[in-house]
């Protein structure tokens, strides 16, 4: 039915590449063409036909696809004919032997109902529980039940290629999306307010050496190395979270701490635009039909984040209280993750 496909990742941790490998065995096997290319910030090389499929696999942020990959979805060029799949990971995690399941809400049948509207033929969407890798909320996980978990969702994707690639539609998830469309305000705040403060929380510690690869390897770009005598990343607002940072550091030296959430929660819950409309702006702003305290508000929360996070990234270069705060980080007595199979020698050929 299909004479190539064109595979589309976007991974930090390697969890949603190591899919995309599982779909392109299968393709090898039956002697198609295959292209692959990483979702970053550069355009996507995509040329649909009627004998091409696209595959797309990506990571669950907020229940819901990640910005990244949902502005390069917009930009599309026509389907043409094109069929398309839609593989997101989603965080599974293992407690005890017991294998508890992610959820990845509304990320796969979202990105297939823009894909659909692009002209696309949807033939499958499913969701595949990888290892958690939020290692700023949770430790990775060990060993053991890393590769449980791996080896479990492999013949899972494997099934859903075949199927996929003999010419029959493959629709797993109902629920999940059931749940996610519940879960759209959750969604929706992660994409349009708490994506940028988690972005803040980052920092490098005393054990930093300003290599610059948290940098490098970054999908969207989002760390810049300042500093004339020795260079330390800044984490900008275009942070997706999606952990490469962290969890890809040779030195640990990458970090995310409970105090700078509390300073930012004390920050951005004081309630600047009612005092600003209450006290200092007297016009008539009630008959036009716009939520000024909301705007006012969201600008002030931006304003007062990258403030504080600029002071904090100032501070920082100050050995002594880069150590402290390091010390007083969770993260710091966490155990990382990324996929055990994925190398970033091999992620930066992509």
């Amino acid at each position: 039915m299909f004479e190539k496909i064109s595979v589309y990742f976007m991974t930090g941790t390697g969890n949603s590449y190591k899919v995309a490998l599982w779909f392109t065995e299968i393709a090898q096997e039956l002697g198609l063409q295959i292209k692959i290319q990483q979702i970053k910030t550069d355009k996507l090389c995509v040329e649909p036909d009627a004998k091409t499929l696209c595959v797309f696999t990506l990571p669950t942020h907020g229940f819901t696809a990640p910005w990244l990959i949902l502005r390069h979805i917009l930009c599309l060029p026509r389907g043409n004919g094109a069929a398309a799949v839609v593989l997101p990971s989603r965080a599974g995690t293992r407690i005890k032997g017991v294998s508890l399941p992610g959820m990845e809400g509304t990320a796969g049948y979202l990105i297939a109902c823009l894909l659909f509207l692009k002209g696309y033929t949807v033939r499958g969407v499913m969701g595949v529980d990888m290892p958690s890798n939020w290692t700023v909320v949770h430790w990775g996980l060990s060993k053991e039940n890393i590769e449980f978990i791996i080896s479990a969702a492999e013949p899972r994707v494997k099934h859903f290629a075949k199927t996929v690639l003999s010419g029959q539609v493959y629709f797993d998830g109902i629920i999940p999306l059931i749940l996610g469309v519940w879960l759209v305000p959750i969604s929706f705040a992660y994409l349009v307010m708490a994506q940028f403060i988690l972005s803040k929380l980052f920092f490098a510690s005393d054990k930093c050496i300003g290599c610059g690869l948290c940098a490098s390897i970054c999908p969207k770009r989002a760390i810049i190395m300042t500093g004339k005598t020795k260079q330390r990343p800044y984490w900008s607002y275009s942070c997706d979270s999606c952990m490469a940072c962290m969890n890809y550091c040779p030195h640990q030296a990458v970090e995310a701490s409970p105090i700078i959430a509390v300073i930012f929660y004390y920050l951005t819950t004081i309630p600047v635009s009612a005092y600003l409309l209450n006290n200092i702006v007297k016009l008539p702003l009630e008959w036009f039909p716009i939520n000024w305290a909301g705007i006012i508000q969201y600008i002030y929360v931006l304003t007062a984040v990258f403030l504080a996070y600029l002071i904090l990234h100032t501070t920082l270069g100050w050995r002594l209280f880069s150590k402290i705060l390091s010390r007083l980080s969770h993260t710091h007595y966490f155990r990382k993750y990324h996929n055990p199979a994925v190398s970033l020698k091999e992620l930066n050929k992509r």
